[in-house]
Parts: structure tokens; C-alpha cells; sequence
């Protein structure tokens, strides 16, 4: 019998002791002064959590508990804009790809007409046999925006500067589908070329600006060309009233 009441004790002074220590500060609360202590919420809140209104401190834990909605909506803004900028790349990809597609049968180089006007041409000029150096002249201003007498070239005798040199009208490129083939990557690169090619008058230079409709540029004709004749300045069809010359001979500019 001792022996189980000894457990039945102790456990009965342990619930004493903790009812005490629950009591003290209840005791102590009664007897303190009704002043504020440092610290304390002051009697407003303690008024307004009574009728129910939120505390400062449950306005910040309030706000808190806001806050990762707030970021989920900063997140949700934030993926629009990637969206946005996503749809903006692909759609200028797009135009370029499609203005790749263009260029690729279709594309002239952009020149000032008015260099063409101040370099001149055979037929304002009275310089019958200076075709090439006109045709060079042209090529040179599409490709640095300047305006070179064609007399630069070799007035009478043109010596190629810049498209070859060696004084020397010959280059040849073995074929007519070579050379034109040779003419379309040059202009889809962006540089003219200088071309040999028979007219009413015999043999003639022209300057290669451009192509049209290059729908397969291993099967082209002088109909696919666009050009600058130095007979007369404009720009014009190559095949107008050209053909290639037979010795498939072209100048290409050295500017690379």
C-alpha cells in the first residue's frame, strides 16, 4: 500500500505546484498599479481588440501574409512582359526570314541616281569606247557612295583599278551560266559586277545592279539582270537589248 501511495503523492504535489505558478502572475496582476508598463500595447488597442477592430500588429502580420500574393502577382506581370517579348522576337524573325526569302529572286542594290547623273554617260559625254570605265565608275559609286570620273579608269583603254587591274578586259568564267551565276552571288553579297556583253553597236560594258524572279540561280539569262548601261545612264533590264558577249568575261570589284 505505501509503495502505490507514494506515486499518488507526488502527483498530487506536482498539480499543486503548477496551479501555483499559474496563479502568482495573476496575483501579481491584481496588485500591480493600473499605469502602462514600457512596452505594453496601450488601452486603445486593447479597446479595439475588444470591439473586434485589427490591431497595429495584426495589420503587419496582415500585410505579411499579403505580401506573397503581391509577388505572385508581380510574377504573373513579369511572365506577360517575357510573353510579349517572346511574340515581338518571333514576329521580327519572321520578317526576316521572309525578307530573306524575298532578296533571295528578287533584289536590286541601292545606289544615289544623282552620282549616276554626275559621273555621266557615253552618249552625254561623246566617249563612244568608254563603256567600261563608265560601267566601273558605276559599280564604285553603289559601292562607296561617291561619284569617280569614269576617266579613272583609263579613259579610251580602261586598266580595271579596284575591279582586277593588269590592264587587261579579260577575265573569263568559262561559261554564260557560270558568269551569271558568278553576277547573282555577287549581288546577293551586295557588289556589282561589270559585265561583257554584245548590243547594236557591238561589244559593250554594263554595270549588274540587281536580279529579278531568280527562282533557280544555276539557270539564269540576262533577263533576270538588272543594269546601269553606261550608254546612256539608266537603269534598265540587262537583256533589253543585250546579250552576254560569248567569252563569259565579267569584273568583279576587289572590295570584299
Amino acid at each position: 500500500m505505501a509503495s502505490r501511495a507514494l506515486p499518488a503523492a507526488l502527483a498530487h504535489l506536482a498539480a499543486l505546484a503548477l496551479l501555483f505558478s499559474l496563479c502568482l502572475p495573476v496575483q501579481r496582476a491584481a496588485a500591480a498599479p493600473l499605469s502602462t508598463p514600457a512596452g505594453a500595447p496601450p488601452l486603445a488597442s486593447t479597446a479595439l481588440a475588444a470591439l473586434g477592430a485589427p490591431s497595429a500588429s495584426a495589420s503587419a502580420a496582415a500585410g505579411a501574409a499579403a505580401l506573397p500574393v503581391a509577388v505572385k502577382g508581380n510574377d504573373s506581370s513579369d511572365l506577360d512582359v517575357l510573353a510579349t517579348a517572346q511574340a515581338v522576337y518571333e514576329r521580327q524573325q519572321a520578317e526576316r526570314a521572309a525578307a530573306a526569302e524575298a532578296q533571295r529572286t528578287d533584289k536590286t542594290l541601292p545606289y544615289d541616281p544623282a552620282l549616276i547623273a554626275t559621273i555621266g554617260n557615253q552618249a552625254g559625254g561623246g566617249h563612244t569606247v568608254c563603256c567600261p570605265g563608265y560601267a566601273c565608275a558605276y559599280g564604285d559609286a553603289v559601292l562607296t557612295g561617291q561619284a569617280t570620273d569614269h576617266a579613272a579608269y583609263g579613259c579610251g583603254c580602261c586598266t580595271w583599278p579596284g575591279w582586277g587591274g593588269g590592264n587587261s578586259s579579260f577575265r573569263s568564267l568559262g561559261s554564260d551560266a557560270a558568269l551569271l551565276r558568278e553576277a547573282y552571288d555577287e549581288i546577293a553579297a551586295g557588289r556589282p559586277t561589270v559585265m561583257h556583253v554584245s548590243g547594236p553597236y557591238g561589244e559593250h560594258w554594263i554595270c549588274i545592279v540587281g536580279y529579278r524572279d531568280a527562282q533557280d540561280p544555276d539557270t539564269l539569262t540576262l533577263d533576270n539582270f538588272v543594269a546601269l548601261d553606261p550608254a546612256n545612264g539608266q537603269e534598265v533590264v540587262a537583256s533589253y537589248r543585250y546579250v552576254p558577249y560569248g567569252d563569259a568575261c565579267e569584273h568583279v570589284s576587289d572590295l570584299r
